[in-house]
């Protein structure tokens, strides 16, 4: 199933008029599709439109006082031809309101699609509640240890990437993070005992050993029966 949101922001308030005009502008663009209508008015709070297809697709059209005008849509056809569908018919409600509005629109704004429900998990927020979509094409790697969720997930950009317990932790293509965390040359580890907290993928491991430290110690809870460090030799080419 796919998700698409496109959004108009108008350069002044939209009036009820215009709020009328705007429904009537888009209607044959959704009828056109075999789409019924369900419209709901709320005065001086705008309207809200729905249009519901026989395959169970859906648009939801958002008109707002204050100038906002937004476009919903979820199509269950997520093949090559139900995308260009989508892209045409957002085409066709674009270039309508760039019409009714004689070019007085502040902002246009369409979001790339959100597939949901696929195969592979592409989508995988960060801490700071942002949506990060990964081209992610494989699960290589899916267990469950007594901590936590071990996966791998390969990415044609960033090669095999490590995810424990839905956290982004380390890919194939990673080596400038690790760097950045042992201070980018700026310590000199020679001679000198360490002490590593975490770091179960081995990246600081492997790479601070080549720095001829003259202990390194490493606390990590699945180096037991679930040890991250021998998966990511498998899999994220630490040796």
């Amino acid at each position: 199933m796919v998700f698409v949101r496109l959004w108009f922001e108008a350069v002044e308030q939209i009036l009820a008029a215009d709020c009328n005009a705007i429904l009537k502008a888009l209607q044959p663009i959704f009828q056109e599709q075999g789409m019924t209508e369900t419209v709901h008015n709320w005065e001086d709070h705008g309207y809200l439109i729905t249009y519901i297809k026989k395959n169970g697709s859906f648009a939801n059209l958002r008109i707002h006082p204050h100038g906002l005008v937004s476009v919903d849509l979820q199509s269950y056809n997520d093949d090559m031809k139900g995308r260009e569908e989508v892209d045409q018919l957002l085409n066709k409600i674009e270039e309508r309101m760039k019409e009714l509005f004689h070019g007085n629109i502040k902002r246009v704004k369409r979001l790339p699609a959100i597939l949901r429900g696929g195969v592979i998990d592409r989508y995988w927020p960060t801490a700071d509640g942002r949506l990060v979509e990964y081209d992610i094409d494989e699960v290589v790697y899916d267990e469950d240890s007594p901590f936590q969720n071990i996966k791998i997930l390969h990415s044609k950009q960033f090669g095999n990437i490590l995810i424990l317990s839905g956290d982004v932790n380390l890919a194939e293509s990673d080596l400038a993070y690790t760097q950045a965390i042992m201070g980018s040359g700026k310590e000199d580890y020679t001679g000198k005992e360490v002490l590593i907290l975490g770091g179960g993928d081995g990246g600081i491991l492997y790479e601070i050993v080549k720095l001829k430290p003259k202990m390194v110690t490493m606390v990590e809870i699945s180096f037991d029966k679930w040890p991250i460090i021998h998966i990511n030799q498998s899999f994220l080419l630490i040796p």
